[in-house]
């Protein structure tokens, strides 16, 4: 899971113990809604705790992670690499069009 769907923060906020949950989206003011080029945004959220102390999460005990090989390393590195390069393209491409196409109409 990359990107939580929307609803998933407001089940977790709630779960731990918060009230008057809101989520605002949040972006440059040539963004315009669509999804389907994979760019989101953000959002943010925020609540309410009205008790007091620890959350009432219980978190999962954590994890070591095993020490990667070197193919791992380069193919986790080029993999990255692509996926940074595509959220800088898609950004500028988004900008661009945003530019072209008249406001209105759907980008």
């Amino acid at each position: 899971m990359l990107f939580p769907r929307e609803e998933d923060y407001f089940k977790w906020f709630e779960k731990a113990g918060f009230t008057d949950v809101k989520l605002k989206r949040v972006g440059p003011s040539w963004y315009r809604g669509v999804r389907r080029h994979g760019l989101v945004i953000g959002c943010v959220v925020t609540g309410t705790k009205t008790g007091h102390g620890a959350s009432t999460v219980q978190l999962a005990s954590k994890v070591e992670e095993d020490s990667m090989g070197i193919i791992e390393f380069v193919l986790r590195f080029i993999i990255g690499y692509i996926a940074s390069a595509y959220f800088m393209i898609v950004p500028a491409y988004m900008w661009l069009k945003n530019k072209i196409v008249p406001f209105g109409e759907p980008i």
